[in-house]
């Protein structure tokens, strides 16, 4: 039995050898090839692509233009288009008197309107601090004479607050008749802010009109720093240890102040406020700095435009006040002494 287990198995295998031969046999006789297909039984063919369909036109839009509308016959438009020709006219043919008394009426016109223009102009200035360059840049004698005195009364409070926090290095020679003419304007400069003033000697002797005797040799500075004539000075500030060229040379005193209140706003020293005081009398204040165009939404909408820069203006207003009425309306006492005239 053990042995007929073992042997079955066997001849079962080479029957099913044989019967799988006989098959191969039978095909093989029928002419039936089971050679597998050159490109592999799995090969797939893509589909050829369809041609892309034509994409419809868009209608093109039409190349004619609306005619310009013509200006208004009488506006400035108009007689800035016509006022030469109407003038070549007349020149060639001045015996025309039609044509002399046009141009001549066009010509008053455009003046006219620029007079209206120019009066209505003043107007709206006036009534406007915010435009009203007057106020920044006086035109009359006696304006301009009291704006002076008040720029020249902020350059010193202003040079005051920059001298108790700066010093100058004057390099000289005690030779140098340069020198010698500087000398006076720099005491003027010292006695009038309480600057601080460290003299330097190039060839390490005095002054020879004896100014400055508090003078120090120079020990390499002057080299340094690239000293080639007399006098120089620098624009010293110690709790930033900033050194600043001022002026080499002879220079006036008002020069000299102008200079030391320019490095001093270009170097943070003083703010832009202090800045404006000492060299335009008052604090100015600028559209190009001040204007905000964010909040306009529309720009072709001239209210919002309007809006936006008289926002930006000096006092941020519109116009001047209303009323008297409006006025008393907003006083504390609800009464004005003379909005009645007796």
């Amino acid at each position: 039995m053990r042995a007929l287990s073992i042997i079955l198995p066997v001849l079962l295998a080479l029957a099913g050898v044989h019967a799988s031969a006989s098959a191969q046999d039978a095909h093989s006789s029928a002419g039936v090839s089971i050679t597998p297909p050159e490109r592999g039984w799995f090969f797939y063919h893509d589909p050829k692509p369809e041609p892309p369909k034509a994409k419809p036109k868009k209608p093109q839009p039409s190349t004619a233009t609306a005619a310009p509308t013509p200006p208004r016959v009488g506006s400035a438009a108009w007689i800035a288009a016509n006022i030469d020709r109407i003038r070549e006219e007349a020149i060639d043919d001045p015996t025309n008197k039609a044509k002399m008394e046009l141009y001549a009426y066009v010509q008053k016109l455009a003046m006219d309107k620029s007079e209206v223009f120019a009066n209505a102009y003043i107007r709206t200035m006036s009534s406007n601090p915010s435009l009203d360059e007057t106020i920044s840049n006086p035109t009359s004698s006696f304006a301009l004479r009291e704006m002076g005195d008040q720029r020249e009364a902020n350059m010193q409070e202003v040079l005051k607050k920059i001298a108790a926090e700066t010093s100058l290095w004057y390099f000289f020679r005690s030779d140098c008749p340069y020198c010698h003419r500087e000398n006076p304007l720099l005491g003027f400069l010292q006695r009038d802010t309480g600057i601080s003033i460290l003299p330097i000697s190039l060839d390490r002797k005095p002054m020879q009109d004896g100014s400055f005797p508090d003078w120090i040799p120079d020990a390499g500075q002057g080299a340094f720093l690239n000293i080639a004539s007399t006098p120089t000075i620098y624009l010293v500030h110690p709790a930033t240890q900033k050194v600043a060229s001022l002026s080499v040379g002879l220079r006036s005193l008002p020069d000299l102040q102008r200079r030391i209140v320019e490095i001093a706003r270009e170097q943070n020293w003083i703010d832009e406020a202090d800045y404006q005081r000492a060299m335009r009398g008052t604090p100015q204040r600028f559209l190009t700095t001040t204007f905000d165009p964010s909040s306009i939404t529309d720009p072709s909408d001239p209210a919002q435009v309007l809006q936006a820069l008289r926002a930006a203006g000096t006092h941020g207003a519109t116009e001047a006040a209303g009323d008297l009425h409006s006025i008393n309306e907003a006083s504390s006492a609800n009464s004005t002494p003379w909005t009645e005239k007796e």
